[in-house]
């Protein structure tokens, strides 16, 4: 891919960088983020993006927590390694342990969660002998990281001799400093330490005295430093058992590099993994302060972007307590040039960073601050032309560098190109200017190529709309209260806004007014029309906006019925089910109550018996004709149906349709067609039972207050 520095830094992906290095742990990992870059395709992104997507995942799951191991700087190490004699020093050795400790660590957690997170396992399943390695240091070192004493069996000797010759020592000193304290000949602070030596610290008029090696006095020559004479030999004796110690140490640490520098390659795998992974955690982290997301990809040429925001702009007000506009952006190969025009201070550069620097951010494998609905494509190519870059060391004037620039552009550039250009055409006289910016946009153009252009030229914005492939845009601006509102809009060009902007800052309407008159009636009037074309746009999108929002109340609504229509459908159905199986457990119950009845003055039950049987065997054959079978279910109760609460009144066609009135207490009798509340079937009384009645509804009978029932006329 294509991207050269000066494209860098006019999109501030140096600044991203630089944020993204202060996430990052270790010293190599903060220099491999400064140096980021994109990508060589679009495959590697998306496996960069599946492995972020995991981690993400996990940092916002609480139950889980994924290591961060950090690596400290192995290279002397490893430097060491691969010279032949050389020797690893302590230090070097724990720096070791500790990445080899923390491979270990991140390569567990990979394995024991490879099912639900695969791609971070597919990054860590090339290491290996990490654990034999951590074996054969951890063989030398102690808990403490110090050459532990079973390192080899003369070093245990030696420090078990170091320890009764230092016990000695320390016996030997504190019965000479309590007998020469009792005759007080020694300062308050009574001894001190010099080259691991405990030494006495005598009053120099009493030095002679003490009988020992002096080895020094104090600054203004009152105390004298005494070795004790009877510590002398052991301490000479301790002096060579920890050269000896030393030694012995040279000596382990010699063979175990000998065995580490056949895992050289392994240790530099274990390495480069930790960095990586410093470095995905730390995009993970940088990203959550923008709210980056990982977008959708294709392989079409499709920019489709919601809600898209300048990440260092928008941290950079987040500090000042400002709100920052997002953009919405759409490119595709039927609408590959977008070109923006409106107000100076109106928002135009930035929004056109905002393409470029986001490109950057998706091509080099980090979240970017759109809606995770959003899409982006693939460029080959990305190169930019914003701002004044005079250079006097070059004598390169601003209109110079500017055709340098799209010399660059005509020389690499192809269909898989994003191209961004700020104030297009400009450096230059105006009319020749614009003239050969013309030119420039049709012969990029013809290259099929993607670009952003910000202009204030009527020809290429009357260009634009002559081109199939290519939209105009404006920056909006609030002609009330003569301030930009920095939301882009697409489909049609937008004022310079010239004089209102030279008003908003203080220039007197007198000196407006005479540059008007300069001006000609074309230009006043095409700018005019351009006016108020944005005005009717934005009246148009206001209403737009209202009827999207009633749209969206309308389909909530719709669904809200429907889903309540759906629950009075089920109640209706179980209702139904459940008083047909009500029904036909009364007949049932009211047959075997009739035959007992009739067999009641029986001397035995053989004939009641038969009956049963016989009534039974008949019940059967019917619930065998039938294709479905009734089944008792247990369970089933009657659905809680709430009384219809009757909000307005009904018109009167449907009171004609049904004329019902309060049934009387004296009206009532048998035969009657009655409602019941909340059913749509009307019933017959069957029998009247004070001040209760029964009613046949359909196939079934329902016990109910007289006072709850309505009569059905006609």
């Amino acid at each position: 891919m294509l991207i050269d520095e000066q494209t860098i830094k006019d999109l501030e992906f140096d600044v991203i960088r630089s944020r993204l290095a202060e996430q990052c742990k270790s010293e190599k990992a903060k220099i491999n983020a400064s140096r980021i870059k994109p990508f060589s395709s679009l495959e590697n992104v998306r496996k960069e993006f599946d492995v972020l997507h995991e981690i993400q995942t996990i940092y916002k799951d609480e139950e889980i927590s994924f290591p961060h191991s950090s690596s400290g700087d192995i290279d002397h190490a490893l430097k060491v390694l691969r010279v032949e004699n050389g020797v690893l020093t302590l230090e070097e050795l724990i720096r070791v342990f500790k990445l080899c400790l923390g491979t270990d660590t991140l390569v567990k957690f990979a394995k024991k969660n490879k099912g639900k997170y695969p791609k971070i396992w597919e990054s860590c399943e090339h290491i290996n002998r990490v654990q034999d390695i951590i074996k054969l240091v951890r063989s030398v070192l102690n808990k403490h990281l110090e050459i532990d004493d079973k390192a080899s069996s003369e070093l245990d000797a030696i420090r078990k001799q170091l320890k009764s010759v230092k016990i000695e020592i320390d016996k030997n000193f504190n019965r000479v400093l309590r007998q020469y304290k009792k005759e007080d000949i020694l300062d308050a602070t009574e001894e001190t330490f010099l080259d691991n030596r405990r030494l006495l610290v005598v009053v120099s008029a009493h030095k002679r005295k003490v009988q020992g090696k002096v080895h020094g006095v104090s600054g203004k020559g009152n105390f004298s430093y005494v070795e004790p004479g009877v510590n002398l030999n052991l301490n000479k004796q301790f002096d060579k058992l920890i050269i000896e110690e030393a030694n012995e140490i040279f000596k382990i640490l010699r063979e175990i590099t000998l065995l580490l520098r056949l895992e050289k390659s392994n240790l530099k795998a274990f390495e480069r993994l930790l960095i990586r992974f410093d470095l995905f955690n730390a995009k993970i982290q940088f990203s959550d302060s923008y709210k980056g997301s990982i977008p959708k990809m294709n392989n079409e040429l499709n920019m489709y972007w919601e809600e898209a925001f300048h990440p260092i702009l928008l941290l950079k007000n987040r500090e000042i307590d400002e709100s920052t506009v997002a953009q919405n952006f759409h490119l595709h190969k039927n609408q590959r040039f977008l070109v923006i025009s409106g107000p100076n201070a109106g928002g135009k550069s930035i929004t056109l960073k905002t393409v470029g620097l986001l490109q950057l951010m998706f091509q080099s494998g980090l979240p970017v601050p759109v809606k995770a609905i959003s899409e982006f494509c693939w460029f080959d190519t990305v190169l930019s032309d914003i701002g004044d870059n005079q250079s006097i060391e070059n004598q390169l004037s601003t209109y110079s560098y500017r055709l340098s620039r799209m010399k660059l552009f005509l020389d690499e550039i192809n269909e898989r190109s994003l191209v961004l250009m700020d104030e297009f055409g400009s450096g230059s006289d105006p009319e020749l200017g614009g003239a050969l910016a013309e030119v420039f946009y049709e012969e990029l153009y013809e290259r099929n190529c993607f670009a952003v252009i910000n202009t204030h030229y009527t020809n290429i914005k009357i260009l634009t709309s002559k081109k199939k492939e290519a939209v105009n845009a404006f920056m909006l601006f609030d002609t009330k209260k003569l301030k930009p509102l920095y939301r882009l809009s697409i489909g049609q060009p937008g004022s310079s806004f010239t004089f209102e902007v030279a008003r908003l800052n203080g220039i007197s309407d007198d000196l407006i007014k005479r540059a008007q008159n300069k001006v000609s009636d074309l230009k006043i009037n095409l700018d005019n029309l351009s006016l108020s074309l944005q005005k009717e746009k934005s009246k148009f999108n206001k209403a737009n906006k209202l009827q999207n929002k009633a749209t969206q109340e309308s389909r909530k609504l719709i669904k809200q019925y429907d889903n309540k229509l759906k629950d009075l459908y089920e109640k209706s159905n179980q209702q139904h089910r459940h008083f047909e199986q009500q029904s036909k457990f009364l007949k049932v119950g009211k047959r075997i109550f009739d035959l007992i009845k009739r067999h009641r003055l029986d001397e035995t039950n053989k004939e009641l018996n038969e009956a049963v049987k016989k009534f039974v065997a008949i019940e059967k054959k019917r619930a065998l004709q039938v294709k479905q079978a009734p089944v008792l279910d247990g369970k089933l109760k009657a659905p809680k149906i709430q009384k219809p609460v009757v909000k307005e009144i009904l018109p009167k066609d449907f009171e004609e349709e049904e004329k019902v009135k309060s049934v009387q207490p004296m009206n009532v009798k048998v035969g009657l067609r009655v409602r019941i509340p909340g059913y749509t079937k009307t019933g017959v009384i069957q029998s009247i039972r004070g001040s209760h009645v029964e009613v046949l509804v359909g196939n079934f009978i329902v016990t109910i207050k007289i006072a709850d029932l309505s009569e059905v006329e006609g």
